[in-house]
């Protein structure tokens, strides 16, 4: 089901253990071979195919286009909100849903810069809101809750980072129109050592705060030159798989009893 197609009684006469599913996106640079709204595009992919496979077991909201990417912000095209005010909009987001009287909701992100202030609204609000801290609040990146269809879809780097074979092969199953494969560069990791790696993020030990202008000249990161649409095309139908599956069982969890100090 479709929130933002149905009337407000429609959405009154839905069953509050539904699962509500908010899709996340952003409005950034993407290297010189991509657009500026890969994140967006991607994650309201992913989650128009799965509301496809479960139409009556999920309610999926518009996709936020806007997100939390400051650290873009020296490259033009991008569109971004201050991770403080990123937060305050996921809070009101929640709070909103809540009041409507679901329950159960699964902020499906799609940006990593996203990741960090979703997060951190999402537990203030259980601090500080019994109804929040009651319910059922997921937050998870696409490549984590499906990361067993990304490991398997023939990539040759071990995680997503940005603009690369991954998101580039992703976008040529999705939208082939919007690549640019003749602009694609070969971008070598600037800043590796025993504790960090800049271009992976499963070999990070620390993390380092900057902008990505201290990253990649062109904007983007890893060997998109090995993207292809296959690879995409597997990564799509694997992610959505998965993403199904999990809402699937979501829509069954229930919410873990007190157990002190008082019930």
């Amino acid at each position: 089901m479709l929130w933002h197609e149905l009337t407000w009684p429609e959405i009154d006469a839905a069953d509050r253990d539904t699962p509500v599913v908010i899709p996340l996106g952003s409005c950034e640079q993407h290297g010189l071979h991509l657009p500026v709204s890969v994140d967006t595009l991607q994650v309201d992919a992913i989650a128009r195919a799965v509301e496809a496979n479960l139409p009556k077991q999920i309610l999926l909201t518009q996709t936020l286009w806007l997100g939390s990417s400051h650290h873009h912000r020296d490259f033009p095209g991008t569109i971004s909100l201050l991770p403080s005010v990123y937060s305050q909009v996921i809070r009101g987001v929640a709070d909103s849903i809540l009041n409507a009287g679901f329950r159960r909701i699964f902020f499906l992100n799609g940006h990593g810069g996203n990741r960090v202030p979703a997060g951190q609204a999402l537990t203030e609000l259980i601090a500080t809101d019994d109804r929040a801290e009651a319910s059922l609040i997921a937050l998870a990146s696409w490549w984590e809750v499906a990361r067993d269809a990304v490991a398997t879809a023939g990539f040759t780097q071990p995680a997503v980072s940005h603009a690369c074979e991954i998101e580039t092969s992703f976008m040529l199953a999705l939208h082939p129109d919007l690549v640019h494969v003749d602009r694609t560069r070969q971008v070598d990791p600037t800043f590796v050592n025993k504790w960090f790696h800049s271009d992976n993020d499963l070999a990070k030990k620390v993390t380092i705060f900057h902008r990505f202008h201290r990253i990649t000249a062109a904007g983007s990161m890893g060997t998109p030159l090995l993207a292809n649409e296959a690879k995409g095309m597997r990564l799509r139908d694997g992610v959505v798989q998965e993403i199904t599956e999990f809402l699937k069982d979501f829509g069954g969890w229930t919410v873990p009893a007190k157990l002190g100090p008082r019930k």
